[in-house]
């Protein structure tokens, strides 16, 4: 099999307002947008696209056009968890987990986005040796 890119699909009640939330809060770009379906591409990552599909749209196929979304965390990399969030507190979004760091090595915050979303900002940072330890692992 060959790939040429990578779409995640989002069932949502309200396409075009979600991708504005993405767009404008994380820099995301609309490369297509009809009033039930927009693809989105990050700068970054031009090889994925994140797509909104209006809920109950024959397009979701005879099993997800029956759903809604839930259970589904976007994780994003970023170099600098608490500078990110610093910038969209000041936007208005409020943090449903504040920045925490993991002993696993991550610091982290998540945000709700449209249609039941939990966007996660993810920093990689230096897993805590004694919890290593503790799970019989080394860094890698």
């Amino acid at each position: 099999m060959s790939l040429t890119a990578l779409s995640i699909t989002v069932l949502s009640a309200d396409p075009v307002g979600s991708a504005q939330f993405y767009c404008r809060h994380f820099g995301f770009s609309p490369t297509a947008e009809l009033d039930w379906f927009v693809s989105l591409q990050h700068p970054a990552l031009p090889g994925l696209h994140l797509d909104l599909l209006r809920q109950g749209h024959p397009a979701a196929g005879p099993v997800l056009s029956r759903q809604q979304t839930t259970g589904v965390m976007l994780a994003l990399i970023v170099p600098d968890v608490e500078s990110d969030v610093r910038r969209l507190e000041e936007a208005g979004l409020n943090f449903v987990l504040p920045v925490t760091t993991e002993p696993w090595g991550q610091k982290r915050a998540q945000v709700q986005a449209p249609d039941g979303v939990t966007v996660e900002l993810l920093e990689f940072v230096a897993p805590d040796p004694e919890w290593l330890s503790q799970q019989a692992a080394s860094p890698t």
